[in-house]
């Protein structure tokens, strides 16, 4: 199938570990609960999405020790997996995040072969044949020709570099790639730098240099910016609230599908939102995976309450 949306993006192991206190170097501790999830940027957008209904293919980089049941849940799910590289020699990306009983936290991030790919050659096909291309973690030397090969096509580029904007984007790479963008995605602290990063004093400011600003803001819901004007998209209530890992990558995905079902962008904002709420209610970013049904459900009183 022909996709609607080419993700790019890590692919990752998540190891979630709890501990009652951290310890002092040269000693040892007992790992109180030790978790592992599916994850990554570009797989928890690709699956979210495509589990939606939206044809998505996802571009990223993996070791040969990929798990069979991780590639055959993004399968189930609909994922075009064709363009996901196994590279000789490295291990899968990895993030290992430990958590003592204060809910202090320390992340140790393996980057495996996305640590590396501006070595590889460039992977456009699925891109060349989407109509959204979403560009998220990963190097700025790979992802700058892809962005500039995408804008020559016309295709609808979203520039969302993550936490990643703070230590592998720079100023002067993010300077190049916000203006071959469509949308910027981010919270309000990547917001913070790329504010710091253009000389801007506020989201207004970045609209010279890109066509739209969507920044989640969690419980407080989003704020969509465009060169028309501004508005705040109410989040959506959860059933209860357990992890908010993946609830970013959730509303992208929810975004995608409003916009394949024919949705305008404040509509699809909203859809964002609703199917972020549902990945809240478990633990890993994947777990709880609504239906697009599920979705427009949740998301009605959010459109009620948006501008006619």
């Amino acid at each position: 199938m022909r996709p609607f949306l080419t993700v790019y993006g890590h692919v990752c192991l998540d190891q979630i570990l709890s501990l009652a206190k951290f310890p002092e170097p040269n000693t040892s501790v007992d790992i109180r609960e030790k978790h592992r999830y599916f994850g990554g940027t570009g797989a928890n957008v690709a699956t979210a999405a495509a589990a939606l209904g939206v044809p998505t293919a996802l571009v990223s980089y993996v070791g040969p020790d990929l798990p069979s049941d991780f590639r055959q849940f993004m399968e189930s799910k609909g994922v075009d997996l064709s363009e996901v590289v196994t590279v000789e020699g490295y291990e899968t990306s990895t993030v290992i995040v430990v958590t003592d009983a204060s809910e202090a936290q320390i992340a140790y991030v393996y980057q495996g072969p996305m640590r590396d790919m501006g070595d590889f050659e460039l992977k456009l096909e699925s891109a060349r044949r989407s109509r959204f291309v979403h560009i998220s973690t990963g190097r700025p030397e790979y992802y700058l020709p892809v962005m500039l090969e995408c804008r020559r096509l016309e295709k609808d580029i979203s520039f969302d570099p993550a936490q990643e904007i703070h230590r592998i984007w720079d100023r002067e790479t993010f300077r190049r790639a916000l203006p071959l963008s469509n949308r910027l995605f981010g919270n309000s602290i990547e917001l913070r730098t790329a504010l710091k990063y253009m000389d801007a004093s506020g989201p207004e400011a970045l609209l010279a240099h890109v066509p739209e600003v969507i920044t989640t803001r969690g419980k407080d819901g989003v704020l969509v910016f465009t060169g028309h004007g501004s508005w705040t998209v109410p989040a959506a209530r959860p059933s209860k609230v357990v992890d908010p890992t993946g609830a970013g990558d959730a509303f992208r995905a929810g975004f995608y599908a409003g916009r394949y079902y024919g949705h305008g962008l404040l509509e699809s904002a909203a859809y964002g939102n609703a199917a972020a709420s549902f990945v809240l209610e478990a633990s890993g970013a994947v777990t709880n995976l609504p239906t697009w049904e599920m979705v427009e459900e949740r998301a009605e009183s959010i459109l009620e309450a948006l501008p006619k």
